[in-house]
């Protein structure tokens, strides 16, 4: 099941939820009860290390910045 993020609409509280994928843009219930929480975009990184261990190319940017054009930034 997706994990999905949220922002409550009141107290502006981010938290995340298990939900199945046909459900994803209905609101949610906020940790503090609050019923109007709408889904966000949810942004992450991730580190790539080569065979030795050692960090690896690919480093900046929201997609990686390697050009790889498997992204919708457009840096291709």
């Amino acid at each position: 099941m997706p994990l999905y993020e949220y922002v409550c609409d009141r107290c502006d509280t981010r938290f995340e939820e298990l939900r199945p994928s046909s459900r994803m843009d209905e609101a949610a219930e906020c940790p503090d009860g609050h019923p109007l929480a709408n889904r966000v975009l949810s942004t992450f990184s991730a580190l790539t290390r080569d065979g030795l261990g050692e960090p690896g190319p690919g480093g900046g940017g929201a997609c990686g910045g390697g050009g790889c054009g498997n992204c919708a930034c457009g840096a291709n």
